[in-house]
């Protein structure tokens, strides 16, 4: 059967490619050549074959170029990723060195503000050390320790002088939360001086108003000394350094503190200057308090100007505060008389003494002893009569004394 196909295969085949002769003539001479059926259908196959290969790497080139355009395109877009993605590699970098080259300046500010923080705190430290100050005890107007402190225009509400201050929490493994930690600190110090500064402030005026004055007029007076010079300002003297800015609310702070403790000194030097102690450091009893009474001898209402103290006869008597003798001798109505004058506008008077024991020009402390008690002058018996005046003006020597309890005589 399929040698009977075969030969009917090539039958048709001779039918359709019989064998063909060509016929070449040249010079004369004729030649041909003969097509076999066999050669047509080798031809005819090469033929298809190329052909088919022909279609097949069309074919294929068609379908690896949209592969290689579909490569093409994937690398292109990777490419643009890449360099998109070292654009904004470097972009973090740039932004990052710039973000490190701020906060390096702004850590150099912070550094440079809080040296110069730390040197104006130092010179306050210096400026309290020198200013020095001898203890007080609690003022009358203290109830258990607190004061209810005046209030200044900035500040209308009153305060108590020791506000509690909550210290914030800090990561101490950053020097941002290290500096924010010692800012703090210094805050707290800075309240701690400012409280301080206007608890001493406060006691000492408490004291001056206790005698019954103005501490104004009290620190008018000792301004009238003998002193001078151009006024220079906290901010203009240079007092805390070249950094020191008014108008910073760190530099107007320590400059507040700063005018307190120096308020406070004169104040104090007031204070100490005055006489707040006790004529006599031996018991004794008062016999005749400050103003209107019944005269001893007239029987008739009359004004007394001092306080009679009554101990023993020839009892030590004592300065009642530093001060200058401006007199020392025998004065009508009183007696052998000692007066001293303690600055301020105070002076002070010892009459119906027995002995004197200064003489005029003697420079006296607190509790040096000055005169003996007696019964000189206009006297009934033995003791002491003791003034106080102030601007000329006699007061009341028992307020006096009531705030001479709160100051520790050094």
């Amino acid at each position: 059967m399929i040698s009977g196909v075969f030969q009917s295969a090539w039958g048709a085949a001779q039918r359709w490619f019989p064998n063909r002769q060509i016929y070449h003539r040249s010079d004369g001479q004729v030649r041909y050549f003969e097509i076999t059926t066999e050669l047509q259908l080798g031809a005819i196959l090469s033929a298809a074959i190329l052909t088919g290969w022909l279609c097949f790497a069309t074919v294929s080139v068609a379908f690896h170029g949209q592969q290689i355009a579909a490569r093409t395109a994937e690398m292109n877009r990777i490419s643009q990723d890449s360099r998109r993605m070292i654009a904004e590699a470097r972009a973090a970098e740039a932004a990052a060195n710039a973000a490190n080259e701020f906060r390096m300046q702004e850590f150099d500010r912070t550094a440079t503000e809080f040296q110069a923080r730390h040197d104006m705190l130092r010179r306050l430290v210096a400026l309290a050390e020198q200013i020095g100050g001898e203890d007080l005890t609690s003022s009358p107007s203290l109830d258990d320790g607190q004061i209810l402190m005046a209030a200044i225009p900035a500040d209308p509400t009153p305060r108590n002088a020791r506000d509690l201050l909550q210290s914030a929490v800090y990561d101490m493994e950053t020097p941002e939360g290290r500096v924010a930690a010692l800012v703090d600190q210094q805050d707290l110090v800075l309240a701690q001086t400012e409280d301080a500064a206007e608890a001493r402030l406060e006691n000492l005026r408490a004291v001056l108003r206790l005698t019954g004055l103005r501490p104004d007029d009290v620190l008018e007076e000792g301004r009238g000394g003998e002193t001078g010079g151009p006024f220079l300002g906290i901010a203009e003297g240079n007092a805390f350094g070249t950094e020191f800015d008014a108008t910073d609310p760190f530099s107007a702070r320590i400059a507040r503190i700063a005018a307190r403790m120096v308020e406070a000194q004169e104040v104090e030097m007031a204070a100490l200057s005055l006489p707040l102690g006790e004529p006599l450091q031996v018991p004794y009893r008062e016999t005749s308090d400050f103003g209107f009474r019944i005269d001893p001898f007239t029987g008739r209402p009359a004004f007394h100007s001092g306080q009679d103290f009554v101990a023993y006869r020839r009892a030590p008597i004592v300065a009642t505060g530093p001060g200058r003798v401006i007199y020392a001798g025998w004065r009508s109505g009183y007696g052998r008389t000692v007066e001293i004058d303690h600055g301020y506008g105070f002076v002070t008077r010892y009459a119906h003494l027995n002995s004197i024991e200064v003489r005029r020009g003697d420079e006296v402390t607190a509790g040096q002893q000055i005169a003996t008690m007696g019964s000189t002058g206009r006297s009934t018996a033995t003791h002491l009569h003791y003034e106080i005046m102030f601007r000329r003006e006699h007061h009341d020597p028992d307020r006096f004394l009531r705030a001479g309890r709160y100051v520790q005589q050094g």
